[in-house]
């Protein structure tokens, strides 16, 4: 279940940075070095997000840690585009708040089943 879990939020983030990429996240959030400054930024974060899969899947400590990132990670979407960093006209369509909400769903269901863990 928690394996499930961490697939679906990891699918949700992965979802909402591909959707930062077309709406230029970098430009929002004044980040250094543009389109190639964002990719490189999201290179180590997605290996990051595998290896933490295969943790999960052994069930080791590491893997817990690195679920409770990835979840509390799942909130950070909503934090940052529906309350600080609000623009009207990116991240506004319908599809980029159901990411957004499923996000926190998917991110809160998964720190809640690791700490359920013995």
């Amino acid at each position: 279940m928690i394996t499930a879990a961490y697939m679906v939020n990891a699918m949700l983030l992965l979802l909402h940075e591909i959707e930062s990429a077309y709406e230029r996240e970098w430009e929002i959030l004044k980040l250094p070095g543009k389109i190639t400054g964002f990719l490189v930024l999201h290179i180590p974060i997605i290996l990051l997000i595998f290896f933490g899969l295969i943790e999960i899947e052994k069930q080791s400590s590491i893997g817990w840690i690195i679920g409770v990132i990835l979840g509390i990670s799942g909130i950070i979407p909503f934090i940052v585009h529906k309350i600080v960093v609000r623009k009207e006209f990116h991240f506004n369509r319908p599809i980029s708040d159901i990411i957004i909400y499923l996000n926190i769903v998917s991110g809160c269901g998964l720190v809640w089943l690791i700490s359920a863990c013995p």
